[in-house]
């Protein structure tokens, strides 16, 4: 079996080395528009250099990781080789681009995967949301899950279910490093140092998530464990939704699902 990278973007390169952990033995081919990204992965973490029309026309699985605005001129570019194979998987990482959208831009006799992951995976505790084009089958499913099982939870999604877990977990690492950060400035302004601060910051944020997934309670179970009468940490409760707090985490993550609609048309 032959598996294609093209674009090896941050996300692109995290999933093709998760791709290599899983060693099913198949042949990885790298393409990317700087050569030198491709060189280094290579150097790194293994693979073979290749190129857009060898990916295209020798690869069973392909993994497109360019931008929604660049993938109707690339397919356009291939469509010739695209016609006259027989059927391939193709994996899109584009935000907002629909299996819809882009079965128009391919024969339509090739299978498609529609993918959002979050950065995280480039440490195998990301998650990747997935949904798969109808003429998809089970054996696509079971290799989807068996290459990209090292880099973090697979969900199967609805397609129409995609845009919301784009806002939610795509986006939401961002949201996530805010808040540690936040949290080791006010660590840094009552006396601790920098460098313990956010260390400590972080190590709660991995304990609590933790927590929430081992111990299977609701978070506000979890909350009110913590959360003493007249204590302290129900003081700073109370300050964060003084200052909506959980609105604005709401928002944001609704502003992003926005945006991301937006991004697909």
């Amino acid at each position: 079996m032959k598996i294609g990278f093209i674009g090896l973007g941050n996300m692109g390169a995290s999933l093709a080395k998760a791709v290599l952990q899983a060693k099913t033995g198949a042949q990885i081919l790298l393409a990317n528009r700087s050569q030198a990204k491709v060189d280094a992965f290579i150097a790194n973490f293994g693979g073979q250099a290749s190129s857009n029309e060898e990916i295209f026309a020798e690869a069973d699985v392909v993994f497109l990781g360019v931008k929604p605005a660049q993938f109707s001129e690339l397919l356009a570019q291939y469509q010739t080789i695209l016609e006259k194979r027989d059927s391939v998987l193709l994996i899109s990482m584009a935000a907002g681009l629909t299996l819809e959208k882009l079965g128009k831009l391919v024969p339509s006799h090739h299978r498609l995967i529609r993918i959002m992951p979050n950065t995280p995976v480039a440490i195998g505790q990301g998650v990747i949301s997935y949904a798969m084009s109808a003429n998809c089958h089970s054996e696509d499913n079971e290799l989807f899950c068996q290459l990209l099982a090292n880099a973090g939870q697979l969900v199967a999604l609805n397609e129409h279910l995609m845009d919301a877990a784009t806002g939610l977990a795509g986006c939401g690492p961002a949201f996530v490093y805010l808040f540690i950060e936040a949290l080791a400035d006010a660590g840094v302004q009552t006396g601790l140092p920098r460098e313990k601060a956010l260390e400590m910051a972080a190590q709660t944020v991995v304990g609590a998530g933790r927590m929430v997934l081992e111990t299977q309670q609701h978070p506000g179970v979890l909350k009110d464990q913590v959360c003493s009468p007249g204590g302290a940490t129900i003081a700073g409760v109370a300050s964060l939704e003084e200052h909506s707090y959980r609105g604005t985490v709401m928002d944001a993550v609704y502003q992003s699902y926005k945006r991301t609609q937006e991004l697909g048309k």
